[in-house]
């Protein structure tokens, strides 16, 4: 549907991104099918999903019998927020108001939020490896070490020579 689209697009000059509207979103089957499918179940999965391993993680420790330490689970625990938050920031604006549209709201409701949001979710992407990077202490640690942070302050060494 996406390659060999059963409609000719239309470009808009006058609006943002020229419309960039796909056309076979106006057909309804097509458009809650490409909507629901693609959008809207994967962000529902992952959050789902997310949730579970954190549970597992609970449940498997009371069924050993060991305390249940989050300290020795805080790096997992932080490392799956964090990029699931990051994923869910970007994705859910959108989702939530293609969801709206596609239960009736006025297409004018989140004119503004869509524009934004289309866009967020191109960050997912490009931040990604930084919030991984963020996660891992021994990273932290070594570029620390050799200096590479990017707010690291210059040291200057006052030489005193003689006269």
């Amino acid at each position: 549907v996406i390659i060999f689209p059963p409609c000719s697009k239309t470009y808009k000059y006058n609006l943002p991104v020229c419309g960039e509207y796909p056309c076979y979103l106006s057909i309804p089957l097509l458009g809650i099918w490409d909507t629901v499918i693609n959008s809207i179940i994967p962000t529902a999965i992952i959050t789902i999903f997310s949730i579970i391993v954190l549970a597992r993680v609970y449940i498997q420790k009371r069924h050993l019998n060991r305390a249940n330490l989050w300290r020795r689970q805080r790096k997992m625990t932080i490392q799956l927020l964090s990029i699931c938050i990051l994923y869910l920031a970007a994705n859910v604006p959108l989702n939530l108001v293609i969801f709206g549209h596609i239960c009736g709201l006025s297409p004018h409701f989140g004119e503004d939020v869509q524009i934004y949001a289309n866009y967020l979710c191109y960050f997912v992407t490009l931040l990604f490896p930084f919030v991984c990077l963020s996660t891992l202490s021994e990273m932290r640690k070594k570029l620390r070490w050799k200096g590479l942070l990017l707010f690291r302050q210059p040291r200057h060494i006052a030489i005193i020579h003689p006269k």
